[in-house]
């Protein structure tokens, strides 16, 4: 639902179900300039909206390949446009571009540096640094990506 100032309905975004702006149990939502990114839970995937609610793209799906999900718990999204997904049942953070490729990974289950145990939320802030929800482990692990602010436009000379 999308709400004014005074909690009155102005517009519904999605329904139950499967398919493309279906829902089957939202957990989270981040606005990303203009887009709106829900975390679609047991449809193990982030659906991204533009602002008038129309779906744009989807990321993740069910299995346990590479780009699959199983427990999606929250999103983010770097300087670079990259979203970044955790994944609380394995216990790490999938980081893909807006075509939906799977970039890269960090994090595995554990109780050390580096590792999670149903990790459970993200943030990241203006200079890059991931901030992850370690619920289990009673607390937040800091990352910093160090990659460019903008991309490049010329190659090496």
């Amino acid at each position: 639902f999308i709400l004014d100032m005074q909690g009155n309905v102005l517009q519904t975004i999605g329904k139950t179900g499967q398919g493309e702006g279906e829902f089957n149990l939202p957990t989270e939502l981040r606005l990303d300039g203009q887009n709106l990114m829900v975390v679609d839970h047991m449809n193990f995937r982030v659906q991204v909206f533009d602002r008038s609610g129309t779906f744009q793209y989807a990321i993740g799906k069910l299995g346990d390949s590479t780009g699959a999900m199983f427990r999606p718990k929250a999103v983010g999204v770097d300087s670079e446009g990259d979203l970044y997904v955790v994944d609380g049942l394995w216990g790490l953070v999938q980081v893909f571009n807006r075509q939906g490729e799977l970039l890269y990974t960090f994090g595995s289950p554990g109780t050390h540096a580096g590792e999670f145990q149903l990790p459970a939320g993200l943030f990241i802030d203006h200079d890059d640094r991931v901030f992850v929800v370690d619920s289990f482990n009673r607390r937040v692990q800091v990352f910093h990506y160090a990659g460019l602010k903008k991309p490049a436009t010329e190659g090496m000379k």
